[in-house]
């Protein structure tokens, strides 16, 4: 989802009262389906490898009736999906004493809006609470973005995360457990200071246990004025760039692994504008891209589709089923 986040020729709409406590909501309207909401900023968390709390702050929000009302304008302005969006958005509630299950309960209610998913939310933040929300909720889409940046529990201690690998795997079967056919992108950092050979075929081994739908992979990347950047254990690019590889042909295995599982059964899908080789294209609730051929009528509506195999691009050959 945070790749979706990147069109370009977006149009930012702004809350002014936000920009009272140094926040502004904010939401892009660049696809005519879609929305992202800005629902949270800064971070509190201090890992060793990230410049984020220094370059941003402290974690801060609006309160949830500010941002109830940035939904409702984008529900006015037709669009049927929003994403929530922020550097940590699970943590929301700082600033005004909320928490992210009140912001999740009060947007399930905005009229207008058939779909959300949450952009990114920390592995220790993916609560009990959030899980069984979401799990009842006929609008939260069954995806979630959890970051994980190494399955190595060694290598996690020198990051500064906040869990290790029995909490990750533990948070992800609970989802799996109250939500079938869950969609899950998962975040890997390779080549961190210190990362040795078998640490990554450590990681290796872990994602291939908890078996995401899809991994977003990093190299491990030098910021100044952090602690890893002063760390011994220097990984050599042409040996991250191998890692990063790697960890691609496994991305593309688990996501044609994951959608084989879904072909033949039934999906709703939201259709969006774009039109390419006679096609357009959408996605499942659970994050499937699928393409039918195009209909101008169908765009920016959901409709019941039964799903192919997989073409050459990873995308899934849907049949419209009849209303």
């Amino acid at each position: 989802v945070a790749a979706l986040g990147a069109k370009r020729g977006a149009t930012v709409h702004t809350c002014e009262a936000g920009e009272l406590t140094g926040f502004f909501a904010a939401f892009s309207t660049g696809d005519r389906t879609r929305s992202f909401l800005k629902v949270q900023d800064g971070c509190d968390y201090h890992c060793s490898y990230c410049t984020i709390p220094l370059a941003r702050g402290a974690s801060r929000n609006l309160p949830v009736a500010d941002l109830v009302r940035e939904a409702e304008a984008i529900a006015a302005k037709g669009q049927r999906e929003i994403v929530l969006t922020g550097i940590n958005v699970g943590d929301f509630g700082r600033t005004t004493g909320e928490s992210f299950v009140d912001l999740l309960r009060a947007l399930d209610a905005v009229g207008g809006i058939d779909r959300y998913r949450i952009s990114s939310i920390e592995p220790n933040l993916l609560t009990d609470e959030v899980i069984a929300f979401t799990a009842g909720s006929d609008k939260f889409q069954p995806h979630f973005h959890v970051p994980l940046q190494s399955g190595c529990d060694r290598i996690l201690a020198l990051m500064r995360r906040r869990y290790n690998t029995a909490r990750f795997a533990e948070r992800i079967g609970a989802v799996r457990t109250q939500i079938p056919g869950v969609f899950f992108g998962i975040d890997v950092i390779v080549g961190f200071p210190g990362e040795t050979d078998e640490d990554f075929e450590v990681t290796c081994r872990f994602l291939e246990e908890i078996r995401p739908a899809f991994l977003h992979v990093f190299p491990y990347s030098v910021r100044p004025n952090t602690p890893a950047a002063e760390m011994d254990g220097k990984v050599a690019p042409d040996v991250a760039a191998h890692r990063v590889q790697r960890l691609g042909e496994l991305s593309s295995r688990l996501y044609r692994s994951f959608c084989a599982a879904q072909q033949g059964r039934e999906a709703k899908v939201l259709w969006e504008s774009t039109r390419r080789g006679g096609d357009m294209f959408g996605f499942t609730e659970n994050y499937i891209k699928v393409r039918t051929p195009f209909d101008r009528e169908r765009i920016n509506t959901i409709t019941r589709v039964r799903l192919g195999a997989l073409d050459a691009d990873g995308v899934a050959q849907a049949t419209i089923l009849s209303e």
